[in-house]
């Protein structure tokens, strides 16, 4: 943190977008891994822990897409404060 509140802010913001965007890219591994076990689940003679292993990626999945909301939201409030500060700051 510095002592300037703007850069603070900024700072802020930049680091909720990174983390949204590992938090998006980890949901959509999880959603392709679910799916690509879902299919081999599928297959003759495919062993039954497959299935299982898809369920857990797709609950995984789950999981991730609500912390993707988290951070959407906790950014949207971010970038608020960031430009109430800029517009302070003018």
């Amino acid at each position: 943190m510095t002592t300037d509140p703007l850069q603070d802010a900024i700072a802020t913001e930049e680091a909720l977008r990174a983390q949204l965007g590992e938090l998006v890219g980890a949901k959509v591994r999880a959603e392709q891994e679910s799916a690509r076990l879902r299919d081999r689940a599928t297959l003759p003679g495919a062993d039954p822990a497959i299935a299982a292993l898809a369920t857990g990626y797709a609950e995984q999945a789950v999981r991730l897409a609500a912390e993707v909301e988290e951070v959407r939201v906790a950014l949207r409030a971010q970038e608020a404060r960031t430009e109430t500060l800029r517009a302070g700051a003018a």
